[in-house]
């Protein structure tokens, strides 16, 4: 799977997989990856991944820098990075590889030191064996484990680029030691290729493609958080959800996801693929916002050679492509009322046909639709047919947002942290952060906590991501329409209001070309107020000062 390895002054912060069809990045909230950067916009870039190749398309009208050229579109090759503000993006078509690009081997013994070995003697330790998205923690009972391909290791590695016994980890005083049992490919810690080792928890060792992460055991509550295909908690709603599912999955009746934006619908609609009869034939998503409303049709039904201008040729639609598989039709309440009358005839005969197609063409597809819309509402005020609404929700799945489920939102962030952190570290939240996580109202639910940390990621300072890294979306207030930010952390009211009016004034500036006649105009202060408030600052010229 292709993916993004993110760098800050050379220094790897975030890995992010290219597992969807259009992956966004930009500095709005509702990107995929959120970038905490004022030079960026708020949309800046889309990648457009079909499955062999990485399309790029600049969303920002100004150009984006990809492999040093300012582009509009264009393929993305291997290797190719995109510039973003402070931070530079490399795209990889195959996940697994380092971020450093020195590659050193060492003698046969290093050591990283515990800050207090004993302390930590006894410490319940376990692995957790990370292999591209699939993930296994394995609770360690003894003393010692191997690693390796062959069966009689203790943890079996199914690795093509692993030994068959690749590797010995010995715990020591509270320390573990690692030894490489003359392996082809060897054992990595970060860049470094190690033959003995003796390192602390947490630390990340690389086997091939596998990483294994040694580190202190879970509490007993935290190992109970349940994970069913994705879709990650153990509250009782959650709980619910994943029993609905599993009834669900295995019938053809259509079902459609009801919840606010941002809890992860699209999770939902592939466990049910997951969990059908169909889980071994595609499953198509498409987004019916996204899509203008003069090509929604093409892209539901397909179309023929010359049937509207720009069709050079004949192309199927997500319903052919989803035949025998799932469709699932997100934003469903955004469909035009003309197409309404189509998908419905296709879904209760099986019917479809392309535009500019004489003939119909047979079909089995079982959808999944999803909305964050009051579907009965529009359709009893004729904005949504209300026979299609009792088509598509035979089966209403509800989901939670997730400020009503608190008690999963340590666990979510730890998965986001684990699965976005570079290869080779292991970074974790504090408490003070995780206390923080909590007391955040989550208007965008998980979709937001997952912005949270990468942005968190991007800007942490070492290992360990505190309270001050974390920074949220703004909040816009709906009778004002003014975007209300947080007060951070060990920050007085006063303080805040000077930084905002700092960046009020410094947005004018560059707006009216550094014209402070038209900035004080403009803002409806005195020139002397503004000269002065800029003097404050520093931002005037020398001789000005004088």
């Amino acid at each position: 799977m292709p993916e993004l390895v993110f760098f800050r002054r050379g220094e790897e912060v975030l890995r992010v997989a290219v597992e969807r069809a259009r992956l966004v990045l930009g500095r709005g909230e509702h990107c995929d990856v959120a970038i905490p950067d004022t030079e960026v916009s708020r949309q800046q870039v889309a990648l457009l991944w079909d499955g062999e190749r990485c399309r790029v398309e600049d969303l920002s009208g100004k150009g984006t820098l990809v492999a040093g050229q300012s582009v509009t579109q264009g393929e993305l090759a291997d290797g190719a990075d995109l510039a973003l503000g402070q931070w530079r993006a490399v795209f990889r078509l195959r996940a697994g590889g380092d971020g450093a690009d020195v590659t050193t081997e060492v003698g046969h013994t290093t050591s990283v030191q515990a800050p207090d070995a004993r302390a930590t003697r006894w410490q319940p330790a376990q692995v957790r064996v990370k292999q591209g998205p699939n993930e296994s923690v394995h609770r360690l009972t003894g003393d010692s484990f191997t690693a390796g391909k062959d069966a009689a290791c203790d943890l079996v590695l199914q690795d093509r680029f692993a030994s068959s016994r690749h590797l010995k980890v010995t715990r020591r005083d509270g320390v573990f030691h690692v030894v490489d049992l003359r392996s082809t490919n060897g054992t990595w810690l970060g860049p470094v290729r190690v033959f003995e080792a003796e390192v602390p928890l947490p630390t990340v060792l690389r086997v091939g493609e596998t990483e294994l992460v040694l580190e202190a055991a879970a509490p007993a509550a935290r190992r109970e958080v349940a994970d069913f295909h994705g879709i990650i908690g153990s509250d009782p709603s959650v709980r619910q959800l994943a029993e609905l599912i599993e009834r669900v999955a295995p019938s053809s009746a259509a079902v459609t996801v009801l919840g606010e934006s941002g809890t992860g619908k699209e999770l939902v609609a592939r466990a049910i693929h997951a969990c059908s009869q169909r889980a071994n034939r595609p499953l198509i998503p498409v987004n019916c916002a996204a899509i203008s409303k003069e090509l929604i049709e093409s892209e539901l039904f397909g179309h023929e050679k010359g049937s509207f201008t720009g069709a050079a040729g004949a192309r199927k639609g997500a319903f052919e492509e989803a035949d025998g598989g799932t469709l699932f039709l997100d934003e469903i309440g955004e469909l035009p009322l003309d197409l309404q009358a189509k998908l419905l005839r296709a879904l209760e005969g099986g019917e479809i046909k392309r535009v500019g197609a004489s003939r119909p063409i047979q079909v089995d597809v079982r959808v999944v639709a999803a909305t964050n819309r009051d579907l009965l509402a529009a359709a009893r005020e004729g904005r949504f047919r209300e026979d299609l609404y009792y088509r598509l929700c035979v089966i209403p799945l509800h989901l939670p947002p997730l400020r009503s489920r608190k008690s999963d939102l340590g666990a979510l962030a730890e998965h986001f942290v684990r699965t976005y952190s570079p290869r080779g570290q292991a970074v974790r939240l504090t408490p003070a952060a995780l206390e923080r996580l909590q007391q955040h109202s989550w208007p965008g639910n998980i979709r937001e906590l997952r912005n949270v940390v990468h942005r968190a990621l991007l800007l942490r300072k070492g290992p360990v991501i505190d309270a001050s890294d974390l920074s949220f979306d703004v909040e816009v207030n709906r009778e004002t329409g003014i975007s209300v930010p947080e007060l951070p952390p060990g920050m007085t009211l006063e303080q805040m209001l000077e930084k905002l009016e700092r960046q009020i004034v410094e947005a004018a500036l560059k707006r009216c070309n550094g014209n402070r006649e038209r900035v004080a105009r403009e803002l409806g202060v005195a020139r002397s107020t503004l000269f002065k408030r800029l003097k404050d600052w520093g931002l005037t010229k020398q001789d000005e000062q004088e």
